[in-house]
């Protein structure tokens, strides 16, 4: 949800906001605000996490989830869902943000936000130079992968519930991501 502002927001800006449990976002100087998210966002984008977790135990790189500030060419800050961050760009993460460009953005779709993330972000985060953008749809039960090329992304693998995402030697059964709480899961 765009918020109405007559001027271009800066991170110092952003810093002043107050600490209501929704999430602000700042994209080409234009302040966002998301709600909190709902359940089955959490759960995903924690399933999510612990998948990318794998690679991060066995040194091929590092998973963070929101709220953590991305400062990067356009978004000061901007709040994906989940950042992976390979070893040689373990110098981007600072005390309070991570700064720089990382390897792969997940965004876990709300209802809410749904074209935020698929057209605004999409946009700058390929405008910005993230080599991969993630996009799941628990409504849907699809997940995308998109790879950037020559400036723009390109459909790398769009999945449904039934199928599996493999991603830096590990696999991921989408029904288990999908799965609803409490069903036990093969991962």
């Amino acid at each position: 949800m765009t918020l109405s502002q007559p001027r271009r927001w800066t991170y110092e800006d952003y810093l002043g906001l107050p600490e209501d449990g929704r999430r602000y976002e700042v994209i080409d100087g234009e302040l966002f605000m998301s709600p909190s998210p709902r359940t089955v966002h959490q759960i995903v984008s924690r399933r999510l996490q612990f998948f990318l977790y794998q690679l991060e135990q066995r040194g091929l790189g590092a998973v963070f989830d929101a709220p953590m500030d991305l400062l990067m060419p356009g978004c000061s800050p901007v709040q994906p869902d989940l950042i992976f961050l390979l070893p040689e760009q373990f110098g981007m993460v600072k005390t309070n943000f991570i700064e720089g460009i990382p390897q792969m953005l997940v965004e876990v779709l709300s209802p809410s936000n749904a074209s935020h993330d698929r057209v605004r972000k999409l946009n700058r985060y390929a405008a910005s130079g993230v080599a991969e953008y993630v996009l799941v749809d628990p409504e849907e039960r699809t997940l995308e992968h998109l790879r950037l090329d020559r400036g723009a992304y390109r459909l790398e693998a769009a999945l449904a519930e039934e199928d599996r995402w493999s991603y830096g030697g590990f696999t991921l059964d989408l029904k288990d991501l999908f799965a609803p709480l409490g069903t036990p899961t093969a991962s």
